[in-house]
């Protein structure tokens, strides 16, 4: 028996050295990646063998670094579940490494055009590295990419906020690449959503800092800026262009050169540039060309071909509407943060009724906020009442025309409840969102819940077209059935760009989702 205990703490400590040697040599692989480069550090990556780390600590290190150097390597890569292994280990255990796995993780998503699951995992780093000034230069990067997440999902009102906070960190950190990334990322937005003068602001803060950055990033700059000059400067916009598909062929530089062909009227370049441009897998490019394409053949008098090219414009956009439906980036977001302000008021209560009570003070602060709070909601539900009286006429109309059946009469008692249910805030959120835009106002900075409250509002005023729009249409989100709202109120297509801050093509795709979701009854 004792000789099987020394035997057993002989292995014991074969393996505690071993761990402890492994881990050294982690480290100092951690650190040859900022001295020789990471070439280096996966040649010596590669020969250890993950599958022999016995150690949780070890493998989650190894994996951590492992992701990070093919990332930088730009290696293709399959799986993310080798950094799943990472976060599990790091919670609650080294926050810094931990952000940096959902960073990897994002990345990789994000290469796979996962979206919703890449803007994910950057909440979450985002949360464990905000107002952590230590952690300055990665939080920079987190900013980065969720601007760019959010300009990719058409959502440039969120894009814009990130992209100011990667900018104020950018000249914080006095990093001159990343201050002209950030920079780059809100004159985008600003473009998409018509805002000229603050466009043209941040290009010439901009192009100043192109020729400073290395080589292999400037094509992103050059495409970008020179699809933007096209109508403004079209020479500018060729070089800038032409310098893009030199160093970096790609479907947006060819998209800006076929318009600046087709401008010039060499129709043949034009033709042989949106050919090059269609091989991209960017659905939102895709339809973008393709519509180019199509008013091309409708010019010329090629109208078979514009007829073929308009069914792939209804398809795409109809694939276009499900990605956007499905992915959701905004409600996502939206959601993480709501979740993350319930547990901060969760923790907050926790703390406040532990020290409450130590003072006795608990019965009478509950007392108060309950009396404040009752006196509140009489007021808001005399608000409520007054608003359902609309429904209340509308269900006697119908009971004078012998209709007390229908599932009209069935689906305004629902609504009836749901809003005696519901408490005054909602509504009057509603009304405000309402007047705003009555008053010339915008949803540049809406939230999903503002589009809904103002739906909500508008039911107590025409409470038929919006059962209209949800029992008629199918899956239409608050802010297509409020685009929807704006058409009938009879705004034009120059007033919904300005309430809605989108483009005359965005109007277009709103229309055609609309359209599509009509639920057609033989």
């Amino acid at each position: 028996m004792k000789q099987v205990l020394i035997l057993i703490s002989i292995l014991l400590l074969i393996s505690g050295c071993n761990n402890s040697s492994l881990k050294q040599q982690l480290i100092e692989i951690d650190s040859i990646t900022f001295q020789d480069g990471d070439t280096k550090a996966l040649e010596l990556l590669d020969k250890i063998k993950p599958e022999i780390i016995d150690d949780e600590e070890c493998l989650a290190y190894y994996w951590l670094l492992k992701m990070r150097t093919e990332i930088r390597l730009q290696k293709e890569i399959n799986s993310i579940d080798p950094l799943e292994i990472t976060i599990k280990f790091y919670k609650n255990k080294d926050k810094g490494k931990l952000a940096r796995a959902y960073g990897y993780k994002s990345h990789i998503l994000e290469g796979k055009g996962d979206l919703k699951g890449a803007s994910t995992a950057l909440k979450e780093a985002e949360l464990l590295v905000r107002n952590d000034k230590k952690e300055a230069p990665l939080a920079n990067m987190i900013y980065l990419s969720l601007a760019r997440i959010n300009y990719e999902a058409k959502e440039f009102n969120l894009a814009l906020d990130y992209g100011a906070k990667s900018l104020r960190y950018a000249y914080l950190l006095d990093n001159h690449t990343n201050i002209a990334f950030s920079l780059l990322n809100i004159l985008m937005c600003y473009h998409s959503i018509g805002n000229q003068d603050s466009t043209s602001y941040y290009i010439k803060r901009c192009i100043p800092l192109i020729h400073n950055l290395p080589e292999s990033l400037r094509p992103n700059f050059y495409v970008n800026i020179g699809n933007i000059l096209i109508d403004t400067d079209i020479k500018q916009a060729e070089d800038y262009l032409n310098k893009s598909v030199t160093t970096n062929p790609n479907a947006f530089a060819y998209r800006g050169l076929a318009r600046i062909y087709y401008k010039k009227g060499e129709r043949e370049k034009a033709l042989e540039m949106w050919q090059k441009a269609l091989q991209t897998d960017n659905l939102y490019l895709k339809t973008e060309i393709l519509q180019a394409l199509y008013n091309s053949q409708q010019e010329e008098g090629d109208y078979k071909e514009a007829s073929q090219t308009a069914m792939q414009i209804a398809e795409l956009k109809d694939s276009i509407a499900q990605k956007e439906k499905d992915e959701d980036i905004r409600g996502l977001q939206e959601q993480f943060e709501q979740e993350q302000k319930r547990k901060a008021e969760r923790h907050l209560y926790y703390v406040t009724v532990s020290a409450i009570s130590v003072f006795l003070l608990i019965a009478i602060t509950a007392a108060a906020y309950l009396l404040y709070n009752n006196t509140k909601g009489k007021k808001k539900l005399a608000e409520t009442i007054q608003h359902l009286e609309g429904y209340r006429n509308r269900l006697k109309v119908m009971e004078q025309e012998g209709k007390t059946d229908s599932k009209e009469v069935e689906r305004l008692n629902q609504k009836i409840a749901e809003l005696q249910a519901k408490q005054g805030a909602l509504l009057q959120n509603g009304r405000e969102r309402y007047e705003e835009i009555e008053q010339g106002g915008t949803t540049l900075r809406w939230s999903r819940n503002d589009f809904t409250d103002c739906i909500e509002f508008y039911r107590t005023v025409d409470a038929a077209f919006v059962t209209h729009m949800e029992q008629d249409y199918r899956h239409l989100s608050s802010k297509y059935i409020f685009f929807a709202l704006m058409e009938h109120l009879g705004k034009t297509d120059e007033e919904l760009q300005h309430i809605m801050a989108i483009s005359q093509n965005t109007i277009r795709s709103y229309r055609s989702r609309i359209n599509n979701a009509l639920i057609i009854t033989t």
